[in-house]
């Protein structure tokens, strides 16, 4: 049984906010804090002394993101953010056909392929939500790539990527996942998702740090060195990194081909203890934790009569993310922020996203005073 009260503890932010805004920047918990507070003490007594101790580090961090998300250590390469790795995934996809995402997506699954002035059409929403019958109604005969957030940031909409899968395998077409509203939060598996190509970063769910991220790229991909290739390239994407050799192109044939320059490693290290926090909960134990906490959410709103935008009719599309609607929402969020209680204004109204160590006493006093000023 995991009590989740002491769990709460760790948060110091808890003492200050009532703070209900994990799906914008997730506060970190102290063991966060301290493993980079570690690593930098490090660096203050040593220098580089401890490097291959780092190194070593990184590569546990990247065993550790792959079982998370039950993928291959090879398969997984760090980044700086969702968006670095989307430029990089857009790069390798973006001239072999017409790609098909929709109109909720967050700029930075779509920008990077707008740059490589990629082919693409986007799907409408309907009531919040981005139906698999519409997208394969989308799909033709140019058609290549699928791309999709698992949980949609403007709606907490969580598309079904199992029947997604289902579609975009029998059409032959790439599924490249935004994860960044989802991993950390809910359960995550490339595999049972059949997800070809995945980009997220770690400031959010995750409980790590802004300047991380990671991409996945199925084993199969990563065979081909002229098909995917970086789109840039540094002594860190090499095979042999301890080579210094500057006419050699000997190119890594895992995901750290994608990596450029120095690690950072204070972020990395950020990244490992999010995850090891997180494992040692469940992330099962966590996501039912969190949608118990939006559901609990759901039905205060309703009960003030307030418009959810958020689709809230089946449960399988429920996240961690609930959007209301109201006018004048960013000045309704400086309001509570002088009361010191968290949200964000998307969607065209207030998102509210709880995360684990958030309470039903968190949501009461959101309720208590937006029925004060709305």
């Amino acid at each position: 049984m995991v009590n989740f009260e002491q769990i709460r503890l760790d948060f110091p932010v808890t003492k200050h906010y009532t703070y209900l805004a994990n799906a914008a920047i997730s506060p970190i918990p102290m063991q966060v804090f301290k493993e980079a507070s570690r690593f930098h003490k490090q660096i203050l007594d040593n220098g580089g002394v401890l490097w291959d101790k780092w190194i070593g580090e990184m590569e546990e961090t990247r065993e550790l993101y792959a079982r998370f998300i039950s993928a291959k250590s090879d398969e997984i390469g760090f980044t700086h953010s969702t968006s670095e790795g989307m430029n990089i995934i857009a790069h390798m996809l973006s001239s072999k056909g017409r790609v098909v995402s929709n109109e909720l997506e967050f700029p930075s699954s779509l920008l990077p392929w707008y740059n490589k002035k990629a082919d693409i059409y986007l799907v409408k929403e309907k009531g919040g939500k981005i139906l698999t019958v519409d997208i394969e109604n989308a799909v033709n005969e140019k058609t290549r790539t699928v791309v999709v957030s698992h949980v949609q940031y403007a709606t907490g909409f969580r598309q079904d990527l199992v029947e997604l899968a289902e579609l975009t395998k029998k059409k032959r077409l790439y599924l490249v996942v935004n994860a960044t509203q989802s991993l950390g939060a809910l359960n995550f598996d490339v595999g049972k998702f059949a997800i070809d190509f995945m980009s997220c970063n770690g400031h959010k769910w995750i409980l790590s740090s802004f300047g991380i991220g990671a991409i996945y790229l199925k084993k199969e991909y990563l065979e081909s060195l002229t098909e995917f290739q970086p789109p840039f390239f540094s002594q860190f994407g090499q095979k042999q990194r301890e080579i210094f050799e500057n006419r050699n192109l000997d190119i890594s044939d895992t995901a750290s081909r994608f990596e450029l320059g120095s690690p950072h490693f204070s972020n990395i290290l950020s990244l490992k203890a999010g995850l090891q926090y997180i494992s040692r909960i469940g992330i099962a134990k966590v996501e039912k934790r969190i949608l118990s906490l939006t559901k609990y959410v759901i039905k205060e709103l309703q009960k003030l009569k307030l418009v959810i935008i958020s689709p809230i009719e089946e449960e399988k599309n429920r996240s961690g993310i609930v959007v209301f609607k109201v006018t004048h929402a960013n000045e309704l969020v400086k309001k509570l922020e002088k009361e010191h209680i968290i949200v964000s204004a998307r969607g065209g109204g207030i998102r509210i996203s709880p995360h684990f160590y958030n309470n039903e006493q968190d949501i009461d006093k959101l309720i208590s005073k937006l029925r004060s000023l709305i």
